[in-house]
């Protein structure tokens, strides 16, 4: 029989991606990478990572769930 996941292990990483996610998205941070002489890729890019991140943190929760 399949245990169930632990839901405070899913909880926590929900809770890790958002933090990064503010701190990138609200901090101090947004002036650097909206500044006018920045690259116009450079926020899809950073949102492309944030996405990686989730990827990472989804599938490493996965991997301990087997």
């Amino acid at each position: 029989m399949r245990q169930q996941p632990d839901s405070n292990k899913y909880l926590d990483a929900v809770v890790v991606i958002f933090v990064c996610a503010a701190f990138v998205f609200i901090s101090p941070f947004l002036l650097v990478w909206s500044y006018p002489t920045a690259p116009w890729y450079l926020p899809y890019l950073i949102w492309a990572l944030v996405i990686l991140f989730a990827w990472l943190v989804n599938r490493l929760r996965h991997r301990h769930e087997l």
